[in-house]
């Protein structure tokens, strides 16, 4: 439990600094950066956790990045066409919602505790996330948005199936078929494959703090329950709505104060639960 909520910590900072680059930049730029960063971080990783080549962990390992180079593809589209008011709700609510069903379709069964965490948690990360902005093509936008959030959490779920003892090859795996696909997709769209040098070092930090928060991920993941670290794992744009409010003078609602507050307690009674 604790790592999925260390997963969220550092994911949140990671599109924290993924956002400070795609306002400036391409965004698939941006992520294909990005992704080579936490490649080279989960590369390090493998020799400081045990972790034993095992070919179906690669095989799942490259297939949930596949999907998540997919799924952020998907989503960046819909918040181009309609806003990030119709993507972030709707991504929010698969990513977390789609493992904990599975979770429970496994048979895994939260104690009370734990599963009123889970619901206060999910309940304040929709509230938190949603903003008064929705413009463009919405029909669109809610299509593109589920089809993202339900490929986010398939990988999830896909990760899940990695065994303890392949450690982290999952994780490289994972980033290295993201960032190939990434690069090969700026190349035939004709954008920039790396950030210019001014944005290149924050774009690579934010890659490596990401791909630190996904090795997180997939170690809870690995020592489960499925569905309590999912729905840990998937709160962090909590966190990257904090940063922005407190380094890009965003401003804060009042329901999301109080989504902010419920995730955190939610939080809270998962991790004592």
């Amino acid at each position: 439990m604790l790592l999925g909520v260390l997963a969220s910590v550092l994911i949140g900072v990671s599109d924290y600094y993924g956002r400070f680059c795609a306002r400036r930049a391409h965004a698939m730029t941006s992520v294909g950066t990005a992704f080579i960063g936490g490649l080279a971080i989960t590369s390090v990783l493998l020799y400081f956790v045990p972790s034993a080549i095992d070919f179906e962990a690669l095989v799942l390992g490259a297939g949930s990045g596949a999907l998540m180079a997919f799924a952020l593809s998907a989503m960046w589209h819909s918040m181009a066409i309609s806003s990030a008011a119709v993507a972030s709700p709707i991504v929010a609510a698969f990513t977390a919602l789609g493992p904990l069903v599975y979770g429970v379709g496994a048979g895994e069964r939260p104690s009370p505790v734990v599963a009123a965490g889970i619901a206060l948690a999910v309940v304040g990360l929709l509230a938190a996330v949603i903003v008064p902005d929705l413009a463009g093509q919405l029909r669109a936008g809610i299509a593109f948005a589920a089809t993202a959030g339900a490929a986010f959490a398939v990988a999830t779920v896909v990760l899940a199936q990695t065994s303890l003892d392949s450690g982290m090859w999952p994780a490289v795996s994972q980033r290295f078929v993201a960032t190939a696909l990434m690069l090969a997709a700026t190349r035939a769209l004709r954008i920039p494959q790396m950030l210019p040098r001014t944005l290149r070092l924050a774009g690579l930090i934010g890659g490596i703090i990401g791909g630190a928060g996904m090795a997180a991920l997939i170690a809870g993941l690995q020592r489960g329950p499925v569905g309590a670290v999912a729905v840990a794992g998937s709160l962090y744009p909590v966190v990257t709505i904090a940063l922005a409010v407190l380094f890009d003078d965003d401003r804060l609602r009042w329901w999301q104060i109080i989504g902010i507050t419920a995730v955190l307690t939610g939080t809270t009674l998962m991790t004592i639960g």
